[in-house]
């Protein structure tokens, strides 16, 4: 009986942190006889782990309480590219093609760090989600700001040469020491992997950074290129 009470309690407390993240989830779980209280699945994922899923189907709307989640596209090859990240109170657009029954994008979630995400299943959110006017405003709201932010970094790519971004990019990690694959450095600045690699490689002789596997090492101030740049 302890141990029911004590998963009981650490559920509602999960629940709360929910609608403290998501207050218009609050307000259909009250229109509609706690029906989240009861569908709702929590889970941890940690750093580097998969949200899993039924392949070619959607697991559910997705909600991120504490953490980042990449979110990727695999294509036929299995390669990965990713799309964008879902931080703590932000949505997950690609969901929608499945609520909408469209072809499956094939998308995938990872998380960059440990985090809390609940889950809520599609048949519950087509069943009271779609229908809730308020919840399609916050979801095209969040749309909104997302596609605003691509437009603006969009045209300040636009007039910025392809070097600057990479060099800039570089700097913004705060790190002397850079993760990550060419190919997701070039999604990043909006470029092809085979020209990122090649501004790489010429950076590498001009003494400015150490490539070695899936890392980079800056070992001299790359804010000089910038300058030299402008």
């Amino acid at each position: 009986m302890t141990s029911y009470n004590q998963k009981a309690n650490e559920r509602m407390e999960k629940i709360k942190h929910l609608y403290k993240t998501y207050p218009i989830l609050n307000k259909i779980n009250q229109k509609n006889n706690e029906i989240i209280n009861k569908q709702a699945v929590f889970k941890t994922v940690y750093a580097d782990e998969y949200i899993k899923s039924t392949e070619g189907t959607c697991v559910g709307i997705l909600f991120v309480i504490k953490g980042i989640i990449k979110i990727q596209r695999v294509n036929v090859e299995g390669e990965e590219t990713n799309l964008y990240n879902i931080r703590q109170g932000e949505f997950c657009h690609e969901v929608l093609s499945c609520l909408s029954n469209f072809e499956s994008l094939n998308i995938t979630g990872k998380a960059i760090q440990d985090s809390e995400i609940c889950i809520i299943p599609l048949d519950i959110a087509r069943l009271y989600f779609m229908k809730d006017n308020e919840f399609l405003l916050y979801i095209y709201e969040d749309l909104y700001n997302k596609f605003n932010i691509v437009i603006e970094n969009k045209e300040e790519r636009i007039h910025e040469s392809l070097e600057t971004r990479l060099v800039k990019m570089l700097i913004n990690r705060n790190s002397n020491i850079i993760y990550g694959t060419h190919s997701e450095l070039a999604f990043e600045i909006d470029s092809a992997r085979e020209v990122v690699s090649r501004k790489l490689k010429s950076l590498e002789k001009r003494g400015y950074i150490k490539l070695e596997r899936g890392k980079i090492i800056i070992i001299k101030n790359l804010k000089e290129i910038l300058m030299v740049n402008q």
